[in-house]
């Protein structure tokens, strides 16, 4: 009798052990998933009503506890000014949405594409929303014309990119 008894204890331990453990793991397996995933995605950004960015990408992935937006594939950006004209368009492999600070990050090969031909190219970049500047401390290449191109170190812009600045310039300039 004493024997079945200790049997009984020891399984049922053992079973009360597995199954806690198996519970510590889901729990925390949910913690880390995605509330939503989505495919061709289309998001609109504004500020004070107005359209300030229209965002494209092929894989959106969201955490509402962090209201962090993480965009995949052919992330393309929209710049839009206060009177809705489009001033330019950042163009990346990656890129974070953080919906708390409004502002978005753009990784991998980044381009921005303004609309009187200007082309800044770096691998990281950010874009906020509230100041509407751009900007980036990684190593960068800024083509103004068909002639000057300038490479440096950190870069700071509004998103026509007319108002620019680049912390640690090198490069050449032709006057021709």
């Amino acid at each position: 009798m004493i024997l079945d008894l200790n049997k009984k204890l020891t399984i049922f331990l053992m079973l009360f052990f597995v199954s806690c453990s198996k519970n510590e793991v889901i729990n925390n397996a949910e913690k880390d998933v995605h509330d939503q995933l989505s495919t061709n995605v289309e998001i609109t950004l504004t500020k004070k009503g107005n359209i300030t960015a229209k965002i494209k990408s092929e894989i959106l992935k969201k955490n509402n506890q962090s209201l962090q937006l993480e965009l995949y594939d052919n992330v393309n950006v929209d710049l839009f000014d206060e009177d809705l004209q489009h001033k330019s368009l950042i163009k990346s492999q990656s890129a974070m949405v953080n919906e708390k600070e409004n502002r978005i990050k753009a990784y991998g090969t980044v381009m921005v594409i303004s609309n009187d031909g200007k082309i800044l190219m770096t691998d990281s970049l950010t874009w906020d929303n509230n100041s509407d500047k751009i900007y980036t401390d990684a190593n960068l290449t800024f083509v103004t014309s068909d002639t000057d191109t300038l490479y440096g170190t950190g870069f700071k812009s509004n998103i026509d990119l007319t108002d620019w600045n680049i912390l640690q310039p090198r490069g050449r300039i032709n006057n021709d």
